[in-house]
């Protein structure tokens, strides 16, 4: 497993596109891969924000995978000399010159400034995404989450039959890299991971005006990388099971398709995945295993247990922002594995051969 973003680079294009680098079959891999970026952050800290959002498509040239379209937008409302440090180094950074359609900075009556960014070639469905992420309130600051405690591995065999709910606590296992690793490419939140990142504290536009190659390939990691990466082994147990009926329906808040690769079909739940739209969920099963979701955003897990289905969460509780709503869906007396899907979905297969084995020495004898 990584811990962090994958080295690489994008590389500009002299049309103005970015090469992302080689996949084999390229074509074949977007074809069931998601060629669509949407990437997007509102964040409040006292009177201060800040709204980040990135709206692209991928293409191909060969097997080289090209950005083939995208938009940034950036506001950054906050103290107004932090304001004009920002805006006088995107100001003079010429690798953005190009592609800058707006810069601009406006000062307010009591002493702060509002920047606003925006390079490359936005959409309709950009703009509307903007002006709505633009007009969301401040996130609620919850309580600490108190945990089950965790079950044996030894009783994993129990969740089944189920269906299930996978998040990016499942693809980083693959090697993508999680949300939290998203946050700090798009600068939400500060290098220690403590706090949103405002003002001072805001690396984003140096990063953009030192680095705008490295940001892209950034921004595009966890699509890039899921046209290359191989399934893990959660995932290939996860194809085993459903094909035995054991695992019925598969929802996932990725935006990857890595499940794809090994046949497994599934329901994207995400939406645009810049707003916490309620996914419409029907199930097929009497449990919901929830693998590495870190916050029930689409109301999945709530609308299981409105339908009476038992929730069953595997999660090895890494923390992936600060502040996050993280395993907030769970109930003191849930059924909880601390651990990782790779060792969780290992031990119920081996029960299950071992009960199996069971099963014929007793008909042998």
């Amino acid at each position: 497993m990584v811990s962090a973003l994958p080295a690489g680079r994008a590389r500009r294009l002299a049309d103005g596109r970015f090469s992302l680098g080689a996949v084999v079959d390229a074509a074949g891999e977007l074809a069931r891969g998601n060629q669509n970026l949407i990437w997007g952050w509102k964040r409040d800290v006292g009177s201060a924000f800040r709204a980040v959002y990135f709206g692209g498509e991928l293409g191909h040239r060969g097997d080289e995978v090209l950005l083939a379209r995208w938009y940034l937008f950036y506001r950054h409302r906050a103290d107004a000399r932090a304001i004009r440090c920002i805006a006088d180094r995107l100001a003079q950074a010429s690798e953005l010159t190009a592609y800058v359609t707006c810069l601009k900075v406006t000062a307010l009556p009591d002493g702060r400034a509002d920047l606003r960014l925006e390079l490359g070639a936005p959409t309709t469905a950009d703009r509307d995404r903007v002006r709505r992420l633009q007009l969301r309130r401040p996130r609620r600051r919850l309580p600490d989450i108190v945990l089950p405690q965790p079950l044996p591995l030894a009783l994993a065999s129990t969740t089944l039959p189920a269906d299930i709910y996978v998040g990016s606590g499942l693809s980083y296992e693959a090697g993508l890299p999680t949300l939290c690793d998203m946050h700090l490419a798009f600068g939400v939140d500060n290098s220690t991971c403590t706090q949103f990142a405002v003002g001072e504290e805001d690396d984003l536009p140096a990063r953009l005006a030192d680095d705008l190659e490295g940001c892209v390939g950034a921004f595009c990691s966890v699509h890039f990388g899921a046209l290359r990466a191989a399934p893990s082994v959660a995932m290939r147990h996860i194809a085993d099971l459903h094909a035995s009926g054991a695992i019925r329906k598969v929802f996932t808040d990725n935006v990857d398709n890595l499940l794809s690769k090994v046949n497994v079909p599934f329901e994207r739940t995400r939406g645009s995945g810049v707003f916490n739209e309620v996914y419409p969920a029907v199930f097929e099963s009497p449990r919901l295993l929830v693998v590495g979701v870190a916050a029930d955003r689409r109301s999945v897990v709530k609308q299981a247990r409105a339908a009476g289905l038992k929730v069953i969460t595997v999660n090895p509780c890494e923390k992936v922002a600060p502040m996050v709503r993280h395993l907030d869906y769970v109930r003191p007396d849930d059924p909880f594995f601390q651990t990782t899907a790779e060792i969780f979905f290992d031990s119920l297969v081996e029960t299950s051969a071992a009960q199996l084995r069971s099963r014929a020495e007793l008909v042998q004898a």
